[in-house]
């Protein structure tokens, strides 16, 4: 008798015990697909038109900026903060495109500091994608802000690293609160 109630117990604390369990499970694997994908969706936007897939990685996203005037010499201005940028072709056939770097006209309306803003002719872009050197420019010598213009075959995908600096070169500015907003764009061209 004693045996029979031991053995009742046993199974019973056995099943609630494998209750707890799973449930311990659910809720961990529940918790750890919200984080994943509440951050995969902080980490990357994406700008989709027919034929290209514009990924941003990075929480800033598309957008630039630069909040504080600190000349700096090309090396260093290459290993700045990095604006990551994947084109990727959805169509069977290769499409052309270029990628801008604009002015941030809303930003700078919203912040009330358009009398605030960096000359371009100070303002340094490296453009850099797999298997190239990278280039480098003055904001205000590139043609309608073109950064580079490229082909992306069938089904593949171009990787770009966008860094901004200041110029070394550059006159340091008394005005601390000079700062640059920029949006990095990819256009089709036609």
């Amino acid at each position: 008798m004693n045996y029979q109630l031991y053995k009742k117990a046993r199974n019973k604390m056995l099943f609630k015990s494998l209750v707890f369990i799973f449930l311990i499970l659910l809720i961990a694997c529940f918790s750890t697909y919200k984080i994943y994908y509440k951050f995969e969706s902080t980490r990357d936007k994406i700008s989709s038109s027919p034929d290209l897939t514009v990924t941003y990685h990075g929480k800033q996203g598309e957008n630039v900026k630069i909040t504080k005037v600190t000349p700096v010499t090309d090396a260093v201005g290459l290993s700045s903060n990095a604006y990551k940028v994947t084109i990727k072709n959805n169509t069977g056939t290769k499409v052309k495109y270029k990628v801008v770097l604009k002015e941030d006209k809303e930003a700078y309306q919203k912040d009330l500091c358009s009398d605030n803003k960096i000359p371009d002719n100070i303002i340094k872009v490296g453009i850099h994608t797999s298997g190239e050197v990278s280039k480098i420019y003055n904001l205000d010598d590139l043609e309608n802000n073109v950064l580079d213009i490229g082909t992306v075959a069938p089904q593949s995908e171009e990787n770009y690293t966008i860094r901004v600096w200041i110029s070394k070169s550059a006159l340091v500015f008394d005005d601390n609160n000079m700062h640059y907003h920029g949006i990095i764009s990819v256009e089709e061209v036609e």
